[in-house]
């Protein structure tokens, strides 16, 4: 997990900048705007409303229930039972959205355990007999993908840039797979993989992208605080989403969504 974490933290010093910011002359006196102007204080308000962030609390009744639910979700997951993981999927309340942070990371962690050991690190280790095998494979993995990224994004829970970890280490593991096949002359499992892969492309170009949605998190974040301290500029919000790209870029995919910052 050491590299998630290093990546995260590349992504957030991308997004806002170094503390301490060596570019100004030694000499030249420092200005800093402790209280937000009006504008910002609004502008602050429409960020926190559109990424609503509200936590509850929730009553051991219903935190049993939740548990049960995610468990059915891990027993079908773990044993790649692509029918019974939509059905558990399907259980899930909309309250996930707004449950407490540790109560979701101990819901979802198993999950993600999984996804990471045996998908984002585990495919190369792994032998497939068939491609049927190889097919089911991807198909819980890459459903497993887009649950976990919607659930971060619905949770307005970007800090960490998770979301944006996740899809792009998903396509990295698709373009791998491709590469992996195709020296190994099995036609059949390469166009299962580019067939994954090609859905995948669409799902980072629609609205629901989850590095496309981090963009723009970071982006509205450095926008809505221009007018505190130094270094909240249209400019810097601009370079900070853009940013939010560059794993997608290493791994040999540029997203169109780009241009949306200019």
């Amino acid at each position: 997990m050491n590299i998630l974490i290093l990546i995260a933290y590349i992504a957030y010093v991308g997004a806002f900048g170094h503390t301490n910011d060596q570019t100004c002359a030694a000499d030249e006196p420092r200005v800093y705007q402790l209280i937000p102007p009006e504008e910002t204080k609004r502008a602050r308000r429409e960020f926190e409303a559109k990424y609503n962030m509200t936590r509850i609390d929730v009553d051991e009744a219903e935190r049993l229930a939740l548990k049960t639910v995610f468990q059915n979700i891990e027993n079908a997951y773990t044993n790649y039972q692509i029918a019974a993981i939509s059905d558990a999927m399907a259980n899930v309340s909309n309250r996930i959205d707004r449950v407490q942070n540790q109560l979701f990371r101990d819901l979802h962690w198993g999950l993600f355990h999984f996804f990471m050991e045996y998908f984002i690190h585990g495919t190369r280790r792994r032998k497939f007999d068939t491609s049927a095998d190889f097919e089911r494979f991807l198909a819980v993995h890459m459903k497993m993908a887009i649950f976990l990224g919607e659930c971060y994004c619905r949770r307005s829970d970007y800090f960490d840039a998770m979301p944006m970890l996740i899809e792009a280490n998903a396509f990295n593991v698709l373009k791998t797979c491709i590469d992996r096949f195709h020296k190994e002359g099995r036609r059949a499992f390469e166009e299962i993989a580019q067939k994954s892969l090609d859905m995948w492309i669409t799902h980072i170009e629609s609205e629901q992208g989850f590095t496309r949605r981090y963009a723009h998190w970071i982006y509205d974040d450095t926008v809505s605080l221009i007018g505190i301290g130094r270094g909240r500029t249209r400019e810097r919000a601009i370079s900070g989403a853009r940013g939010s790209a560059e794993l997608l870029i290493r791994y040999g995919y540029t997203p169109k969504w780009l241009d949306e910052f200019k």
